[in-house]
């Protein structure tokens, strides 16, 4: 789609304007503009928040990315039957039905919005439990019979249960393929990379690339590269907008995932006391490269006209490492 931002007029604009006042997001102004269909500072303010509030770039543009979530946040559970398909079915309701299950006790996967083969595994399981047609699919019996245990579901979600034993189980070296990612935007990273990438050659970790001056792929297609290569940890590069080190892991609504904020947490500490950088503490967000890939992965976003400083992508190889290292290797990182 075209990049809808400060100025345009039209259609287009009278879209998103409608979409961001039915989920609630009306600053001083908003009423004016859409009465005129004009995207000025009340509308940017407005998308600046729902970025913001969905985890994305609050850059007050409305991109390809942006535009996808005011459509996904506008699904209620209910409002659609969900079922397995490609392309599978993404929205608020897939999220909705993925933490009913998950915290009921079937492990629905990442609460993600996306609605794939552990999101039906799930829902196969509680319909059988249930005594309902095990379909795979969440209509109008599966989802009152959902309601109606809603008094039954617990704080912590099966899926992060499952997710944080499954990366005491996922360590050792051997035969790991991580995916080096770099924003278009980031020639001057290049070498970065490379250097990170001989690293890991040396410790037996082989690595690939995606994105990167070259690559006109969007960030759904490199997550989906990496998905289909079979990858164990995706380490991406993005331009910051801020004088401090950004580390996100995937996050959405209560869901944190608990393989990617330890991740973080390993490459936050690899560059904060290992080389002395000003990092921010790691937190959630739900870049498409952070939520649409099925293994830990982490973004960096660098400061703008930041140096370079020496070691820094050894010390990014040695994060990876300590990640998929016993505890008892990983010293002071842990």
């Amino acid at each position: 789609m075209q990049l809808i931002s400060r100025g345009d007029r039209g259609l287009p604009v009278a879209d998103v304007q409608k979409r961001l006042h039915e989920l609630g997001y009306s600053p001083p102004g908003m009423e004016i503009e859409m009465r005129e269909s004009s995207f000025g500072e009340a509308t940017e303010a407005a998308i600046r928040e729902f970025q913001a509030a969905r985890g994305l770039r609050p850059d007050g543009r409305v991109d390809e990315v942006t535009w996808r979530e005011l459509v996904e946040a506008s699904f209620r559970l209910g409002d659609r039957f969900l079922y397995l398909r490609v392309p599978p079915f993404r929205g608020d309701d897939v999220r909705e039905l993925q933490a009913y299950l998950n915290r009921l006790g079937f492990n629905a996967g990442r609460e993600d919005g996306i609605f794939g083969q552990e999101t039906d595994k799930a829902l196969r399981a509680f319909q059988h439990d249930m005594g309902l047609p095990v379909d795979g699919i969440a209509g109008t019996s599966t989802i009152s019979c959902l309601l109606r245990l809603k008094h039954g579901m617990k704080e912590t979600s099966v899926a992060v249960v499952h997710e944080t034993l499954r990366d005491g189980e996922d360590r050792g070296l051997k035969e790991r393929l991580v995916v080096l990612d770099l924003d278009p935007g980031q020639p001057e990273l290049v070498e970065v990379l490379r250097s990170a990438s001989e690293a890991l050659k040396r410790m037996g970790i082989i690595s690939i690339y995606t994105g990167g001056p070259e690559s006109p792929d969007s960030e759904s297609r490199r997550a989906l590269k990496a998905n289909q290569e079979g990858a164990d940890a995706v380490l991406g590069f993005r331009p910051g907008d801020t004088d401090r080190f950004h580390v996100f892991f995937f996050g959405s609504g209560q869901y944190l995932s608990p393989r990617g904020r330890r991740l973080a947490e390993l490459v936050a500490c690899g560059l904060e006391k290992g080389l002395g950088l000003p990092v921010s503490p790691p937190a959630p967000r739900s870049y498409p490269l952070l939520r649409e890939t099925r293994m830990p992965c982490v973004v960096v976003e660098w400061p703008p006209r930041r140096e370079i400083p020496p070691g820094l992508g050894p010390a990014l190889a040695r994060a990876l490492a300590d990640y998929f290292s016993p505890p008892e290797e990983e010293g002071g990182n842990s």
